[in-house]
């Protein structure tokens, strides 16, 4: 075939460079094999696609410069194309959606995604809020969310983990400068920053969060997180979040007593049947871990 990856990637690489050598250190291939490939294309062609002269820079001619700007539009689409192909035929998925809870997305998790990302590099990742997945249609190949109390068929379900809930407030915050551990009664009298009921987050577990008559709804995550170190409220936030900001400064745990079962609610693995080799392996990882 007189036009292929390796030979427009040649053209790309001289023409970049300008000269082979530097194309040659690029490729890790040997001068002399850029050279060549370059010849034989322009001797299947019958064009000159360089202009070469002693102690000078290779020049694109005429028809080099329309080839190289045309090798810039395809060399990336067929690159892809090849590696799409390659890792089809070793088993591994082009795309892999992960959903996670923003109550879950504990350091260990993301830390795991930065790996998948770092072993399959050519694999599209895909991350989704967990309150926004429609729960009767799951079109997500893995979660990591809080138990929902719910049956779901056709996939695989496997506690990993717990989350500790922690009341905090910011430093600043009146029930931060209590002298001791705060009472039940002591929550009334503050405002509580609250998530509002959704896919997980049911309303009957709302009623078991809420600690204060008085509620800040906060949509999303993010916000609820800013408020709470602004000390407009306290709230109840999983232990592996807070624990960074408590010894960063920006949070206090007040040493609510729970009682000898403490608070703790379990973090399901989910998954669909038929993941190729990264997201078995994504799973194995997390089972391992428990």
């Amino acid at each position: 075939m007189i036009i292929t990856t390796e030979r427009l990637q040649y053209i790309v690489s001289v023409a970049q460079h300008g000269s082979f050598s530097g194309a040659a250190k690029e490729l890790g291939v040997s001068v002399a094999a850029v050279n060549k490939a370059i010849q034989h294309l322009e001797f299947d062609l019958e064009l000159t696609l360089f202009e070469r002269h002693g102690g000078k820079k290779p020049q694109l001619t005429q028809e080099g410069k329309r080839l190289y700007v045309k090798a810039l539009e395809i060399l990336p689409k067929l690159i892809a194309m090849e590696r799409q192909a390659q890792m089809m035929s070793e088993g591994i998925e082009s795309q892999l959606s992960i959903c996670l809870h923003p109550y879950t997305c504990y350091p260990k998790y993301t830390q795991l995604i930065g790996e998948l990302a770092a072993r399959y590099p050519d694999l599209e990742i895909n991350i989704v809020e967990a309150e926004t997945l429609d729960w009767q249609n799951l079109q997500c190949d893995i979660i990591i969310a809080p138990n929902r109390l719910a049956n779901l068929r056709g996939v695989n379900i496997q506690t990993i983990s717990r989350i500790k809930w922690l009341l905090v407030s910011a430093p600043q915050h009146p029930l931060a400068q209590l002298r001791s551990a705060p009472e039940l009664e002591d929550f009334d009298h503050h405002h509580q920053l609250m998530p509002p009921a959704g896919n997980i987050i049911l309303p009957h577990y709302l009623e078991v969060m809420r600690y204060s008559s008085k509620l800040v709804t906060v949509e999303r995550f993010y916000q609820l997180r800013e408020l709470l170190l602004a000390g407009c409220g306290f709230a109840m936030y999983p232990q592996a979040l807070a624990q960074p900001l408590i010894e960063e400064g920006k949070l206090k745990d007040l040493n609510f007593d729970y009682g000898k079962q403490g608070n703790h609610w379990p973090i399901d693995l989910i998954w669909q049947e038929g993941l190729g080799q990264a997201g078995n392996w994504f799973i194995e990882q997390l089972i391992d871990e428990e």
